[in-house]
């Protein structure tokens, strides 16, 4: 039997910003100040009916978050090196 072209797809996890930043230890202040950020590149939060919080993709803030993290060098100034061409 066919599968119908109507059917629903399946709801993606969604959280909080104060969830998320509950899932990778680092303070909400961060974690909205990563999400207000144009130059960060979050995409567009859903509401759910009735709720004024926006909630963010969990498998995308993963994905981000672990990029995020390899990108940091600590203890190393980067602003005196020149930039890759």
């Amino acid at each position: 039997m066919p599968e119908s072209p109507e059917r629903p797809q399946p709801e993606r996890e969604t959280m909080t910003i104060p969830k998320l930043a509950e899932r990778v230890g680092k303070s909400r202040t961060l974690i909205h100040r990563l999400a207000t950020n144009p130059a960060e590149g979050w995409p567009t939060p859903v509401f759910r009916p009735g709720s004024s919080r926006p909630e963010y993709d969990v498998g995308w803030f993963d994905q981000y978050w672990a990029e995020r993290q390899a990108g940091i060098r600590q203890g190393r100034r980067t602003d005196l090196e020149k930039p890759e061409e």
